[in-house]
């Protein structure tokens, strides 16, 4: 590269390696900007500008009912954000007496704005993962719980998270997730609409599938809740 820009310095050019934090970090960096701009936190702008699920009555639904069964309660949580899901469950953790929080992400962007939003919470702990792999240990965790990861990922994704998610709760824990399908007029609709959109990263799965990968990693299905176009689910670890 040196001997190249030394030949491009002679017409006022120069080839720079460009690196970004916010490579894999979605919109989120712009969210932040706008919310900032409105001098509005970002999550609230995300609760209340784009319309997205709403986090308290899906927790109430299929998470919280589960975690009030656990005593000091190890979480994780795959694929926070910017922690707007994050929020609620920690207040719940924390009358919990939760011992541990970790989040999981695979976007520096994210981590750092984790590290900064949740810099007062002594109990959350922020790692960084490869989009397959979790790092923590076997049977550690209590409860794990996911939204709006699986509505991209492809069926060997899905499977292998699976199989992290039993490998690193404990005989009994739980895990909770969303997914997409088209079985209900609001999720078909969700589907045409964001396929005209040009929008082909989301995907679509029948219940049956999900519940086969889960069946087949160790789990066995307690719960289906569907809230819009969002399927939500709550497994059991067996074993």
């Amino acid at each position: 590269m040196k001997v190249i820009n030394s030949l491009l310095g002679k017409f006022n050019y120069k080839i720079e390696k460009k690196y970004s934090n916010k490579i894999k970090s979605e919109g989120y960096p712009a969210y932040l900007e706008a919310a900032t701009n409105l001098n509005m936190d970002v999550n609230d702008y995300l609760d209340s500008k784009l319309g997205w699920i709403k986090p308290k009555p899906v927790l109430e639904e299929v998470f919280y009912p589960v975690l009030e069964t656990i005593s000091k309660p190890v979480i994780l949580e795959l694929g926070p954000g910017t922690g707007r899901w994050t929020r609620y469950i920690l207040e719940k953790a924390k009358q919990l007496k939760s011992r541990e929080y970790y989040l999981i992400d695979h976007a520096v962007w994210m981590l750092d704005f984790l590290d900064s939003y949740f810099k007062k919470e002594t109990i959350i702990r922020i790692f960084k993962n490869d989009g397959m792999n979790i790092p923590v240990e076997n049977s550690v965790i209590d409860i794990v719980f996911t939204q709006g990861v699986f509505i991209e990922l492809k069926p060997a994704s899905i499977y292998l998270y699976a199989k992290e998610f039993s490998r690193i709760l404990k005989p009994g824990g739980y895990c909770v997730l969303d997914y997409f399908n088209c079985d209900t007029e609001e999720g078909w609709n969700f589907f045409v609409n964001q396929s005209n959109l040009g929008n082909i990263f989301c995907t679509y799965y029948p219940d049956e599938f999900i519940e086969k990968v889960f069946k087949t990693t160790g789990f066995e299905l307690k719960k289906r809740f569907t809230y819009g176009k969002s399927n939500f689910v709550v497994f059991k670890k067996l074993r």
